[in-house]
This record gives C-alpha cells, structure tokens and sequence, in this order.
C-alpha cells in the first residue's frame, strides 16, 4: 500500500546542520509556528525533531511539546538546547510505529522533513491518528520547491500530491497548504472515526 522511502535517515553527525544560528536566520521556527495558529492551550509532537530547531521555540508557545525521535544523541541535543534555553518539554525516543502517549491527547502533529525518512508509514500515520485528538491535526512539512543543490544537501524535493494521495489512502483527509520558503506545509485531519 506504502512504499518505503529511498532517502536516509539525517545522520547523526551532521546534527549541527540541523540547528545552527544561519539555519535559524534563514527558516525561522517562529514563522511556521506563527502560520500553523499554535497556541498555550495546544499540545504539540514534534515528530522527528532532531536536535530540536523547531522542538524549542514551540516550547515557548505551547501548554505542552513533546520532542519525538528515533535517535537517542538527536534527543540528548534536545535535552541540552532546552536546558539552555530554560523550557521544559517532554522527550521519546521512537521510531513511530509505537509511541507512548495517550490516546486522543495531542492537538497537531508537526513534522518537518521527516515524512520522506518514515519506513513504515502505514504503522506510523495510524500511531499518529490514535494520539491525535478528534479535531487534531498533522501538518507534514517536506521541501517542494528549490534547486538541484538544495535536494543534494538537503530534504529531497516532494510531490504534494503524492503526500495527500498517500494520507489519504492511509486515514486522513488534506485540507489545507501552507507555503513556508521552499518548503509546504500540508495540514490533515484524521477522518471522522
């Protein structure tokens, strides 16, 4: 039904590509934050989120952020850039095929070019219906637009279409698109259970 991705996963060596001041100037985290209308009563998951570039900054606006990822040295640099930062958010290590949260207990969803690194996006996309709450959402951000290089050094290009088709078939229905710099943000909710 899926098909499994050809890109590999962000090495975790490279992690400082991944949050760095320039990265910050260019792509602000507090723009999509902005975009996505994230507020003090949501609770967000911050799928795949690395050492944290978007994890930290929705810290500051959210009731509650949970850092979710697959790499337990990407969560150490979470947990550091928090602690630095003075915000408190809630770390799992996870592949997404099993995450430890309630049922029904989060308002959105965020991953940012993460979607074209998950395996089995079948598992993962029915674990994210489960914690989502009836009206909750998932924004899937990939990059669709840019240049050769971009793909090369970066998230490779994405379909937006390909992704609604996909979350569709998978339980979801797509509603809405948000452009931030090269990449799009597309909002689903799961559909009426």
């Amino acid at each position: 039904m899926t098909e499994t991705h050809t890109h590999k996963r962000f090495p975790d060596r490279l992690c400082f590509l991944l949050n760095n001041p320039v990265r910050r100037h260019l792509n602000p985290p507090d723009r999509l934050i902005f975009k996505l209308g994230i507020n003090n009563e949501h609770t967000i998951v911050d799928f795949g989120c690395g050492p944290g570039f978007y994890t930290i900054p929705l810290a500051r606006v959210a009731r509650r952020t949970i850092g979710i990822d697959v790499s337990s040295k990407m969560l150490k640099r979470t947990s550091e850039y928090a602690q630095r930062e003075a915000v408190t958010v809630q770390l799992i290590e996870s592949d997404g095929t099993a995450i430890n949260l309630e049922d029904n207990s989060v308002d959105l969803i965020l991953t940012v070019h993460v979607y074209h690194e998950i395996t089995d996006r079948e598992k993962v996309l029915g674990e994210f219906s489960r914690i989502l709450k009836p009206d909750g959402r998932l924004a899937v951000v990939e990059r669709t637009r840019g240049g050769v290089l971009s793909s090369r050094f970066g998230a490779p290009i994405m379909q937006l279409e390909k992704i609604a088709n996909e979350l569709t078939t998978l339980g979801f229905v797509c509603h809405e698109t948000i452009k931030n710099g090269d990449d799009s943000a597309l909002i689903a909710k799961h559909k009426v259970r």
